[in-house]
């Protein structure tokens, strides 16, 4: 099925992806009850195969059941800026057999969706990309309808629920070096955010009026990027970006407006994007059923806690993405140890960033490697790691 083929298109996206239920291996996951549960029921056979921008060379995995056949590595775009400079490195990654991009309107507020929309309408090469993005600021969103609540309580009662949160947060131990890591310097905030948001829609209800404009602004979010990028329709799309709470994806809002975009052919697939708690997080996608993918942190660091969730992903037929699977070594705060970890494991004669994909890739159950690549340098030696199967040893 080609992706420029509207009706096909259109026939493509109403089929229907649920999964089973999974068996969380994040510390101490609460069986919450309060949030209503989706049935969950077998899911549907992969679609045929669907091959962009296939090359020579690169190695290429089957996304999920999506039927999306997507090349091991893969462009991140969160620092992309310059039109001029991106384009030589995109350039490359096409002539490599690199056939998946993706982006947010969060991403350098919003430029990085302005350089992949140009390239790809200059270039003429929308058909060979397929093309991701997320609902960013939903997040944003609910937690400013959680302070239309607390803004109206008595200051011990808003102090009251943030004490709670917090003993949640330590009683759930999500935060435990070795569980959690962290990518980037304001990602923590999330969790205290999420949980003060959960708490107070467990306290105080959801209000009737949220419903309507919560739908209101997804669709703006999404039909915003859409035409920031030129774009009539996303590959995949993500909701929440970057969420730090099983909880927060039991919003019905987000799978009946995946239901109703995916209807109306503006996207294809569904998918989640998570750096904090993220084994919670997969279980809980997993037991909903309705996501067809997901983008992951896993590393070197982090992957005991998932190989089991990933696993069980791939069973239902949901795609996975790694990300921050170099970073986690490349912060100024990276533990030494890890690296230690990475070279012991696997004693190749390559880049520690190719390195990083390359233990990553080893895993049958992940579908690719999102990657931050800057410089044409970067995109030769990242692809020079794919389809190659190296013993790992035991640590």
């Amino acid at each position: 099925m080609r992706g420029n083929d509207k009706q096909e298109r259109r026939a493509f996206v109403r089929k229907v992806v649920t999964g089973a239920v999974g068996v969380s291996l994040a510390p101490q996951i609460l069986k919450g009850a309060d949030a209503p549960r989706v049935g969950a029921a077998s899911r549907a056979k992969p679609l045929a195969a669907e091959w962009r921008n296939r090359k020579a060379g690169m190695a290429y995995r089957m996304f999920g059941n999506t039927g999306m056949m997507v090349s091991e590595i893969v462009f991140g775009s969160s620092s992309w800026d310059d039109e001029d400079k991106y384009f030589d490195v995109l350039d490359l990654g096409l002539e490599k057999g690199i056939n998946y991009i993706d982006v947010a309107p969060q991403y350098q507020r919003g430029q990085s969706e302005r350089v992949v929309g140009r390239y790809l309408k200059e270039r003429k090469v929308r058909d060979q990309f397929f093309v991701s993005s997320k609902i960013s600021f939903y997040d944003e969103f609910m937690t400013e309808l959680a302070e239309e609540i607390l803004s109206g309580l008595p200051g011990e009662k808003r102090t009251e629920i943030e004490k709670r949160a917090a003993a949640l947060i330590e009683e759930r131990g999500v935060t435990k070096p070795g569980y959690h890591f962290q990518y980037f310097k304001a990602q923590d905030k999330k969790f205290l955010l999420a949980y003060i948001r959960h708490l107070v829609i467990q306290d105080y209800g959801r209000l009737k009026s949220w419903k309507p404009r919560i739908k209101k602004r997804m669709r703006e979010i999404a039909e915003d990027s859409l035409s920031a990028m030129g774009l009539d329709y996303y590959d995949v799309l993500h909701c929440p970006h970057g969420v730090a709470m099983p909880e927060m994806l039991d919003d019905e809002n987000i799978r009946e407006f995946f239901e109703e975009f995916k209807a109306e052919g503006k996207m294809r697939f569904s998918a989640v994007s998570a750096h904090n708690d993220v084994a919670g997080i997969l279980d809980r996608a997993i037991e909903l059923g309705h996501y067809d993918g997901a983008m992951l942190a896993y590393n070197i660091g982090n992957h005991a806690s998932l190989e089991r969730s990933i696993q069980k992903a791939k069973a239902i037929g949901m795609g996975i993405v790694a990300m921050k699977v170099a970073r986690v070594l490349t912060v100024d705060w990276a533990p030494k140890w890890l690296t230690s970890k990475l070279n012991t494991t696997i004693s190749e004669d390559v880049s520690l960033h190719a390195k990083t994909y390359l233990w990553a890739l080893q895993n049958p159950d992940i579908s690719c490697c999102v990657s931050e690549m800057m410089t044409r340098e970067m995109v030769a030696d990242n692809s020079s790691i794919v389809g190659r199967k190296v013993e790992l040893k035991k640590v």
